[in-house]
This record gives structure tokens, C-alpha cells and sequence, in this order.
């Protein structure tokens, strides 16, 4: 009676749980989650996957200038480290075909028209959310170990243990050959172990991974033939996973009742070797089904960013779907915001057969901005999702210049940074079979005035060459007369009253008038000395046309 009341509890809690469990995924719909990003392993499957690095896909340089660990953490919405990894990669892969938008739009409006099925597959998902979960891309691309070039010796081992045996049954005199064949065999059994353990454990994952995708099949709209393709893949798998199970028996160990079990496994394994064989022939499989386990990664990968992308749709002020525009040197943004800023401004903006010279003080919003332009593109090719009222772009590749630091470890220059970060731009600019957003805030900030603006407007102008469209940030005012052929001119303007600086944050056409910048010094409570002195010398350049050497 005790051990069915025990049961019975255990069921009631089981409910209970369930019910915990479906409640929390309803109240976190719609918002960021709070928690640990490991991006060393959310980055495994986008760093093992053997793809060309092309332009279109989002360098180094990029992801840290536009702090795209941040974007991500704020995007990412999945249930599943699969789901994670292909987010993530998806995020890195700008040239997504119509095609394969037009898909993911389906799947998102198929799994938020019913709240309860949702629900359901991201119960389902959690199933894959270990820290072990992160390593299915070492099974997919990964170098499995290698085989036993010894194998012939395992085999002979089984034979003289057999026969001894049999031997040491007829007279006594064999069982101490036998004794020395045992000890080979435990030997080897147990070194072996310690050399797959880790892939054991990878391995294992397998199993979930297929009883995931039998679970999920039913709540996808797939036709009947797509199903009964999928579950040929998955009958492939678990063929394999069988073997795997016979490698994952110390989890016998934890009860007494299973325990006897375990040894008397253990002591067959030992005798027979039969762990270093199996081990053997399920890296034969793997390496002949590789296919067929990415195409399920890659199932339930989709299901999950796609839920993803519902739930971060949810939580956004508004957002729109992109319009694109093949190869045309256009991009128009209405009501656009970064949406890693609370409340942030909206703004709007049009290019068309141009790009962009924008000025502004410190503070005044210009990295803010240029940065959500940037994160926008990125989101609107990969998510088929844009933070504002409307999104006109053509397919862009993004390349970047922002963050440039010295390094004195390295010997490295802030100018000869800015050197080779602005060098890279140009030789991406060569290449015509792509059409590249341009990001560059601030140009030569490591060198004098004279030379700093000679080499911007020269550079800038060959940026902007072709179907090429270039972001620019600049305190350089000289800038927006000899770039107004080519650039359309906006800036940020603070504010001053009553000694009191503000900014309203408010993109503006034209070119930056005011110059608020030794005002700020006096508001900041600089000596009056200071002050004076700098007026009277900002005057006289002013007047006499003199550009200061800095």
C-alpha cells in the first residue's frame, strides 16, 4: 500500500510540475530571457558548419562593433540549445533566399495561431537544453576518434578467453591462462572507457534528439510523405542510438535493485570486449549518417527559432516585415529604433541612389543610430523581421568600422588600426558580385585635421562607388561640403538652456550649424580662463579660414 501511495504522489507531483512548467512559458512570452549566455558553445554549430565565409556572412569585426552578443541575447527567445546555435548561426548568414523567408513566415503564423500546441512543443524542447546538448555539432562536423588499428588483437583476446575456458573446464592447469587473458581484457576495457566516455555522453544525446523529432512530427504542418521521410531518417538514427544505449549502462549503478545488473553486464563487457567493437561500429554509422542526423538538428532547429521569433515579436513595441529591392542603391527606414534601447526615439530615413554623412556632438545619438540601421539589415535578412513601421532594403552585406583601439601588446598604432580596418572596407568594395552596407564611425580619428579630412573625403567617395551604400559618422563639419555630392547630410543636435545640457535624439536633414562644444565645457564648470581663450581662438580660425593641427 505504501509503495502505491508513494506512486500515486509521485504522479501528483509530476502534474504539479507540468502545470509550474506551462505556466512559466506563458508568462515569459514575449520577453528576454535572464539568463547565462555561453556563447563559446552557442557559436559551435555557426564555427564547425564547413560554409563559405563570403561577404555576406557577418565577420568578427561586425559582431563586435555593433555588439551583437547583446542584439542576440535580446533576440534570442528558444527553448533548445539546437534552437540556440541555429539562431545564432542563422543571425551570421545574411543571404537568406525569399524562399527560405517566406518558409519561416509560415512556420511562425502556423505555431502562434494555437496557444495550447505552442505550449506543447517548447515543453517538448526543454528535453534538449543540457550543456551536453551544445556538442551535437562535434557529431555532425567534428573529428570523430579514430578506429582501433589493433582490432584483430580484441578479436583474437575473445577467442583465447572463449577457448580457455573451455580449456580450464578440462584441466585446471589452463585457468591460470586464462587469468592472464582476463587481465588483458580488463585492461583494455577500462582504458578504453576512459578514452570514449566524453563521446559516450555526446552519443547518447542521440537518443532524445529522435524522440524529440517522433514527438514534434505531429504538431508540425508537414504533409504525410514529408513525415513518413522524416521518420525514415529517425528509424536510421535509432538504430544507432541501440548501440549507444549499450555504452551508457553506469546509469545501473544508481539503485540497488539495478546495480546486480550492472556488474553482471559489466563482467560480460569485460570478457568479451564487447564495448570496444560496438564503439567501433557506431562510428561506422555516424560517419555514413551524418546527413541524416543534421536533418533532424536542422527540424527541430526551425521549429524552435521560428517560435523564437513569435515571442520576440510579442514583446516589441511594433515591427514589420522587410520589402526588398534587388540591387538598388535604396534603403528607407520609417519609425526605426534599436531595440536594446529602452524607449528609444524613432526615426525615419530614406536613401535612394545615396549614402549617409551624419554629424552630431558626443552623446547626441550618431553610433546609437548608424548601429540600429545596421542591427535592422541583420534582423530584416535573417528573422524576415524589422524594428519599425517600414523596411525597404536591398539584399546587403555589412562591414564595419567602428570600434578601433591601440594595442600596446601587439604594437599596434590607434592610426595603423584604423589603417587596416578601413583597408578591408576598400578591398570588400572592390567586389562587385555583392552590394555592401558600409559602417564607419568616425574616419582617422588617429590623425591630425588637414590629413584626416583630405583622407575621408577620398576614401568615402570610393566607398559609396557603384551599388555600395556608406554610414558615416563625422564631427569633421569641413566633410559635409566636400561630400554633398554623393551623401545626403543629417545630424543629432543637443540642447542648452539654462546651462543645462539635453538631447532629443531626433535625426535632422542638412548639415550640423551650431557648434555647442566649448559651451558643454563651461557648463561642465571649466575655469573661465579656459573658457575665454577658447572662444577667442575658435573665433580667429574661424575668421581667418585656419585649420587647427591636432
Amino acid at each position: 500500500m505504501s509503495k502505491l501511495k508513494t506512486a500515486i504522489q509521485a504522479f501528483i507531483n509530476y502534474l504539479r510540475r507540468d502545470e509550474k512548467l506551462r505556466a512559466k512559458l506563458k508568462a515569459e512570452w514575449g520577453k528576454p530571457k535572464e539568463t547565462y549566455f555561453s556563447f563559446g558553445l552557442i557559436e559551435k554549430y555557426f564555427s564547425s558548419k564547413p560554409s563559405d565565409p563570403g561577404p555576406y556572412t557577418l565577420g568578427e569585426r561586425a559582431v563586435d562593433d555593433l555588439d551583437f552578443h547583446a542584439f542576440f541575447s535580446f533576440v534570442d527567445r528558444t527553448n533548445s540549445a539546437i534552437g540556440q546555435q541555429y539562431l545564432y548561426y542563422r543571425l551570421r548568414h545574411l543571404n537568406q533566399p525569399k524562399a527560405e523567408l517566406e518558409k519561416l513566415e509560415e512556420q511562425i503564423n502556423y505555431y502562434v495561431q494555437d496557444e495550447e500546441r505552442r505550449i506543447n512543443i517548447q515543453q517538448l524542447l526543454l528535453k534538449v537544453s543540457t550543456t551536453k546538448d551544445y556538442y551535437f555539432p562535434d557529431i555532425l562536423y567534428g573529428s570523430l576518434p579514430a578506429k582501433l588499428r589493433y582490432l584483430w588483437l580484441i578479436r583474437l583476446l575473445q577467442i583465447l578467453f572463449f577457448a580457455g575456458l573451455l580449456a580450464s573446464l578440462i584441466h585446471k592447469m589452463f585457468f591460470i591462462p586464462l587469468l592472464l587473458v582476463f587481465a588483458i581484457n580488463v585492461f583494455l576495457h577500462y582504458q578504453h572507457k576512459n578514452r570514449i566516455g566524453n563521446f559516450a555522453i555526446i552519443f547518447g544525446r542521440l537518443r532524445y534528439l529522435t524522440q524529440l523529432s517522433r514527438k514534434l512530427l505531429k504538431y508540425t504542418p508537414k504533409s504525410a510523405e514529408e513525415q513518413e521521410e522524416g521518420l525514415k531518417k529517425i528509424k536510421k538514427i535509432e538504430k544507432i542510438t541501440t548501440k549507444i544505449d549499450f555504452l551508457k549502462t553506469d546509469r545501473l549503478q544508481e539503485t540497488e535493485v539495478t546495480a546486480i545488473a550492472w556488474y553482471v553486464l559489466e563482467l560480460i563487457k569485460v570478457v568479451t570486449l564487447s564495448e570496444i567493437i560496438t564503439f567501433d561500429a557506431i562510428l561506422d554509422d555516424l560517419k555514413t549518417s551524418r546527413k541524416e542526423i543534421e536533418h533532424l538538428f536542422v527540424f527541430v532547429a526551425e521549429m524552435d527559432m521560428a517560435i523564437s521569433i513569435a515571442s520576440l515579436r510579442a514583446g516589441l513595441p511594433f515591427y514589420t516585415q522587410p520589402n526588398f529591392v534587388d540591387a538598388q542603391k535604396e534603403i528607407q527606414f520609417v519609425s526605426l529604433y534599436h531595440p536594446l534601447v529602452k524607449a528609444c526615439v524613432e526615426n525615419d530615413l530614406h536613401l535612394k541612389g545615396r549614402s549617409l554623412l551624419l554629424t552630431g556632438s558626443n552623446m547626441s545619438g550618431k553610433s546609437t543610430f548608424i548601429k540600429a540601421i545596421n542591427l535592422n539589415v541583420i534582423a530584416a535578412q535573417t528573422l524576415n523581421t524589422s524594428f519599425s513601421k517600414l523596411c525597404k532594403i536591398p539584399p546587403l552585406a555589412i562591414a564595419t568600422s567602428i570600434k578601433i583601439e591601440d594595442s600596446l601588446l601587439e604594437d599596434k598604432s590607434y592610426y595603423m588600426e584604423e589603417v587596416n580596418a578601413i583597408g578591408r572596407l576598400i578591398e570588400l568594395s572592390d567586389n562587385q558580385d555583392s552590394q555592401v552596407l558600409f559602417t564607419i564611425d568616425e574616419v582617422f580619428k588617429g590623425t591630425n585635421t588637414i590629413e584626416r579630412v583630405s583622407a575621408a573625403k577620398a576614401i568615402l567617395t570610393y566607398l559609396s562607388k557603384g551599388k555600395h551604400i556608406v554610414l558615416v559618422s563625422t564631427h569633421d563639419i569641413e566633410l559635409t561640403q566636400l561630400l554633398a555630392g554623393g551623401y545626403d547630410l543629417y545630424y543629432f543636435q543637443e540642447r542648452i538652456e539654462n546651462q543645462s545640457l539635453s538631447f532629443d535624439y531626433t535625426l535632422r536633414q542638412g548639415a550640423l550649424k551650431k557648434k555647442n562644444a566649448i559651451h558643454i565645457l563651461e557648463i561642465a564648470g571649466y575655469p573661465t580662463e579656459i573658457i575665454a581663450e577658447a572662444k577667442d581662438l575658435a573665433a580667429k580660425f574661424e575668421q581667418e579660414k585656419i585649420k587647427p593641427i591636432l
